[in-house]
């Protein structure tokens, strides 16, 4: 018995092209539907993180004795924290400085501001050493589809919710 074989194994060139464009298509068509989910999971960490990091700030005010202050720039995207008596410029008396992710579409804030110039976007919560908060606030955090999450921090308590 003799076997015949097919010294052309290889694949065209049409054959690639169209093995691509149906690649193409199929992920045309998925990629939207993994955005959602991506953005979502973004939006819920970023709430979590910044919940997490304005009870950091109500704890160090309650171990050291001082006043700590949980500072958000709503324009720039970053938060710090430090101590009140340390100017903000005095990069030394920042005790944390952290980014918040670039996919983020927006954030608000209803903390007052005591800054002007490239500060005026920074919103200033203070713990005094009992714990206490010194003003009641939230902070939003908006996706580029437009979902929000919401951190409140209720006045007398200090405790910090995400809706």
């Amino acid at each position: 018995m003799v076997i015949m074989m097919n010294k052309n194994q290889g694949i065209t060139l049409i054959e690639l092209i169209v093995v691509l464009a149906v690649i193409g298509v199929l992920l045309a068509v998925i990629s939207p539907g993994i955005q959602q989910p991506i953005q979502e999971a973004v939006l819920r960490t970023e709430a979590q993180r910044i919940a997490q990091e304005i009870r950091l700030t109500q704890q160090l005010a309650i171990t050291t004795g001082m006043d700590y202050c949980f500072e958000i720039h709503v324009n720039e995207k970053y938060y710090n924290i430090r101590p009140k008596n340390t100017a903000i410029k005095l990069k030394n008396g920042v005790y944390k400085k952290e980014y918040l992710n670039k996919n983020l579409h927006a954030v608000n804030c209803n903390f007052p501001s005591f800054y002007s110039g490239e500060y005026a976007g920074l919103k200033v919560l203070t713990y005094t050493p009992t714990g206490i908060p010194s003003q009641t606030g939230s902070i939003e955090l908006y996706s580029k589809d437009g979902k929000k999450k919401t951190i409140r921090v209720a006045v007398g308590t200090g405790r910090v919710r995400i809706q």
